[in-house]
């Protein structure tokens, strides 16, 4: 019977069944541009006011596939456009975080003019320091220092399944799930170059800890424990099965859906299910096992 590898049974499973697990830029490249004709004034925070092509827009909005009933907030929303776009073009609610003053002026100009004042906010702020927790769509085109430091934000506040969509930079270690490349000429303007990339991530679920899990028809004489530990760029996993640490094998988390397999007593025993704050629930299947399971966070 396989066993977990030593390094996640000493991670994850030390403490198992006595105690909890131990869990282990700069600014924005402004975001937006206004009407035609219409300049915004230049950034006065120490980093650059470069607003993002409009092809680029487009392709952005596109990737992330904004809804009416979407909260999207732009980090770093420059000229406002687009926070303005979102509003326009998909009905959705948007906020633009900026921390030039004379740019979120500009925006709400821009937003009156166009239409889409009550359906747009524009806030003088810090991005590190702005309130995510509504937000279902997260846009940006900071500096890489600042990006690194928006990860951890970013991945505590806002809620599973949020789509986030970084031009040029990623949000490094965090993987993303998608990554377009293309050329946009009106690029040469801003960087001498015609690349362009887009990064877009879905926010997974937290399901980093322990956790008990109770099967609709017992596998094992005794309950089972699982264990996870999730990194922005990974994620591992064990169980105690009969007193026995297995690793999760294949276990992934996109969103609120979760999924990992278990070998025990010569069999694999596929676990597929969606988590839900302090739960989990799904289907199991195997050879000779079908049915539910449900589990339930350990403090």
């Amino acid at each position: 019977m396989p066993r977990a590898p030593d390094g996640i049974r000493r991670r994850l499973l030390g403490a198992i069944g006595a105690a909890p697990l131990a869990l282990a830029a700069g600014r924005a490249a402004g975001q937006a541009g206004g009407q035609a004709g219409a300049q915004p004034p230049p950034s006065n925070d120490g980093g650059p006011f470069i607003p993002t092509p409009w092809p680029i827009v487009d392709e952005m909005l596109k990737l992330v596939e904004i809804r009416p009933d979407d909260v999207v907030y732009d980090l770093g929303s420059g000229d406002g456009r687009f926070v303005i776009a979102a509003a326009k073009r998909h009905g959705a609610r948007a906020v633009g975080i900026e921390r030039n003053a004379d740019l979120v002026v500009f925006s709400r100009v821009q937003a009156e003019r166009d239409g889409v004042a009550d359906r747009v906010t524009f806030v003088e702020g810090d991005v590190l320091e702005a309130d995510c927790r509504d937000a279902t769509v997260v846009t940006m085109y900071l500096l890489p220092r600042l990006m690194a430091q928006l990860v951890p934000k970013l991945r505590a506040e806002l809620p599973a399944g949020a789509r986030i969509v970084a031009h040029d930079y990623g949000l490094d270690p965090w993987r993303p799930d998608k990554t377009l490349t293309f050329h946009v000429e009106e690029k040469v303007k801003v960087n001498g170059m015609t690349e362009t990339k887009l990064l877009y991530y879905v926010v997974p679920a937290r399901v980093d800890g322990r956790w008990r899990l109770a099967p609709e028809r017992p596998f094992a004489a005794r309950p089972v424990d699982i264990a996870i530990e999730q990194w922005p760029d990974r994620i591992e996993g064990a169980a105690i099965v009969d007193g026995v640490s297995l690793a999760l094998r294949d276990l992934a988390v996109r969103a609120d859906q979760i999924r990992f397999d278990v070998f025990h007593a010569g069999r694999m025993l596929a676990f597929r299910g969606r988590v839900a704050g302090e739960t989990m629930a799904g289907e199991l299947t195997g050879r000779g096992v079908a049915g539910r399971w449900t589990a339930e966070r350990v403090p």
